[in-house]
């Protein structure tokens, strides 16, 4: 049973102790007692004794955890018993927040001793890592919010379970963020089709359809990975786009699973219409399979995934990531074109769409975004989208003109 009591700091404030039992020493005989002071309301201290106790109860809590332990300590402990009401995506993220940054630099500071001032150092030289980043001089400013905002969420939860009373991650200072390029990284509709023919001769058959779902039709490289033939009516030239696969999770004792989660938002489960030459694609590859394997992967079940290899070494086999990678830049260097990212033929897909005269809401919702803010980037991608506005502004001001003359 814990018992709360007040007391009151010489500048006359009042805090609140907390008095918690945790069973009896066999040593002494005598009651073990879990003191903590410094709440600064009844109801936090009450909080923080419930906590306690139930931890307690399921064997979790050990003397003096909360004074000697590390932030890689508690890190440990939130990622595996409070961080659960989160989608396995952002586990992975903050895991390899915690792993690749977080654990390695500040890892020993004491949790409770951790300052504002220690935070801020830790996330200024971030940005100067040597070794670390895509230019192997520091982190972009996007990696570091995310590190960020990893530490400043366990810290939430260490201020919940009474560890501590302050986040340090609050205060903490940015640079000024990085002016995003107008136009993000992409390919012309000539490079696509040189890519496509490209991707034709690739030895296994479903490069071909695969790129043709992310540069034609806008899918995450994630949920292409994820679909499987039931998931498309040819009838009606759509696709139901309702997982994606967690790539990331798909290493060390899971190298040989296959790990599926919801898509990355709501947002994200769409009904997707895909172009003619995209299903007259899948539906070859479908005959391919069937004449190359034996059987029809539905009369099978419908859980059979599509990109399946048929060729000799990984017959049998699902893509996996790094194939996914490596086949992009190896098609794009045979195509004579600069290797780009494979997320970035979802770029290719909404630039074109734009120039196609697309609505930017059309456009959210066929990609699957959040909100407008992330469609924002295409608005005025290219100087065809521009002329073609400016054009219909003058055909407007001409026929006011005609009216009134």
């Amino acid at each position: 049973m814990a018992s709360i009591k007040p007391y009151s700091l010489k500048s006359g404030e009042q805090r609140y102790e907390v008095f918690v039992s945790n069973g009896i020493n066999p040593g002494t005989k005598r009651q073990n007692k879990i003191h903590k002071k410094g709440f600064k309301s009844w109801e936090e201290a009450n909080n923080y004794a419930k906590i306690t106790e139930g931890e307690i109860a399921k064997g979790n809590y050990q003397k003096n955890d909360v004074k000697h332990m590390t932030i890689e300590q508690f890190l440990e402990i939130w990622i595996k018993d409070y961080k659960m009401k989160v989608k396995e995506g952002t586990r992975i993220v903050h895991r390899d927040n915690i792993r690749m940054y977080i654990k390695p630099y500040i890892g020993k500071f004491r949790l409770t001793n951790y300052s504002r001032a220690d935070h801020q150092k830790f996330i200024n030289s971030l940005f100067s890592l040597e070794g670390k980043g895509r230019s192997g001089k520091g982190l972009s400013y996007n990696t570091v919010q995310t590190v960020n905002a990893t530490l400043s969420n366990a810290y939430r939860k260490a201020i919940q379970l009474g560890y501590v009373n302050d986040n340090p991650t609050q205060y903490v200072e940015f640079p000024l963020k990085p002016k995003r390029p107008k136009i993000p990284p992409h390919y012309s509709s000539a490079e696509v089709d040189i890519f496509y023919e490209a991707a034709k001769k690739e030895k296994e058959p479903f490069w071909y359809p695969f790129f043709l779902l992310i540069f034609d039709c806008g899918l995450r490289k994630a949920e292409v990975m994820a679909l499987r033939w039931s998931d498309f009516d040819f009838t009606k030239s759509f696709v139901n786009v309702e997982r994606e696969r967690l790539y990331r999770a798909e290493t060390g004792k899971n190298k040989d699973s296959i790990i599926i989660d919801e898509t990355k938002t709501p947002a994200g489960e769409r009904d997707l219409p895909i172009t003619q030459r995209t299903k007259f694609a899948l539906i070859e590859f479908y005959k391919y399979f069937y004449e190359k394997v034996g059987i029809t992967p539905l009369q099978k079940n419908n859980s059979d995934y599509i990109f399946i290899y048929t060729t000799s070494s990984s017959r049998g086999k699902i893509v996996r990531n790094r194939s996914v990678n490596g086949a992009s830049v190896r098609i794009a260097h045979k195509a004579g074109l600069t290797p780009i990212k494979v997320h970035d033929g979802r770029h290719t897909y909404a630039i074109r769409m734009r120039q196609a005269g697309v609505d930017l809401d059309d456009i959210k919702d066929l990609l699957g975004h959040k909100d407008i803010s992330t469609t924002q980037i295409y608005a005025s991608v290219t100087p065809e989208v521009k002329e073609r506005s400016m054009k219909k502004f003058e055909d407007y001001l001409e026929e006011q003109n005609k009216k009134h003359s």
